[in-house]
């Protein structure tokens, strides 16, 4: 189990890094490829962390403190996760993807409709990392032998998330529902802190980055996915 937090721990932080390089740091003005590519890599390896802390703590806690697939937060980690792992529903596709694989022009702005979820803090924030919501429903109506999900844990996703209104903010900004992106980075600290106080006295830290997120996590509150913050804006790629 310490190794799979510690695994989770340093990605998040190369994917904290990846964002800032990206944006603060300039990259995507320089080599859009390079830019993306590492938050991309970086949103994979901290899905897959989180996919290894699962199995972790399904072999060495016993009887398990926690069903991954009946808890909202958890579950739909999962689903972003098996996406990517099995290569199905376009991989979940960020904004930088879909943008370049859908728009005429990269380079020419289009109009999406952005989801971030607030946390109950007024002053607690994240980075942003927009994922494809209609890539998520895509994988939420496949059957179990291609999603890895059984029904009742899809539900979990649409529910946790208030899918149901997803339909109407795009139609208020009169844009169809395919251009719905959901914000990742809140709901990778929701899985986090719903997970770590279950395991907080079980590992070790063995590093800055593991010691720093377990604090971090273990009494966070968590992000309002219920309660979105709905935007529409323009985006385009350099």
């Amino acid at each position: 189990m310490d190794d799979a937090f510690e695994d989770l721990s340093h990605g998040l932080r190369v994917l904290l890094e990846a964002d800032w390089r990206a944006h603060q740091g300039g990259l995507l003005l320089v080599d859009r490829a390079e830019a993306v590519g590492n938050i991309e890599n970086a949103n994979s390896a901290v899905l897959n962390a989180f996919h290894s802390l699962y199995d972790a703590m399904e072999k060495e806690i016993r009887p398990s403190v926690i069903d991954w697939y009946r808890s909202g937060p958890l579950v739909t980690i999962l689903a972003l996760r098996n996406a990517r792992h099995h290569n199905k529903a376009r991989k979940i596709r960020t904004l930088y993807s879909f943008h370049a694989q859908e728009a005429a022009h990269p380079g020419q702005m289009e109009q999406y409709v952005l989801l971030n979820f607030p946390f109950p803090d007024e002053t607690a924030d994240t980075f942003d990392l927009y994922v494809s919501w209609s890539d998520l429903d895509d994988l939420l109506t496949l059957p179990r032998t291609e999603s890895h999900m059984f029904s009742a844990a899809c539900d979990l996703v649409r529910e946790y998330l208030g899918s149901s209104k997803f339909v109407s903010y795009a139609a208020y900004y009169q844009l169809p529902v395919k251009r719905v992106f959901i914000n990742a980075i809140p709901l990778i600290v929701n899985a986090a802190s719903t997970v770590v106080p279950f395991i907080k006295d079980r590992i070790q830290g063995r590093s800055t980055e593991s010691e720093t997120y377990k604090m971090l996590f273990e009494d966070m509150e968590m992000a309002l996915t219920r309660s979105p913050e709905v935007n529409c804006g323009p985006f385009a790629l350099p």
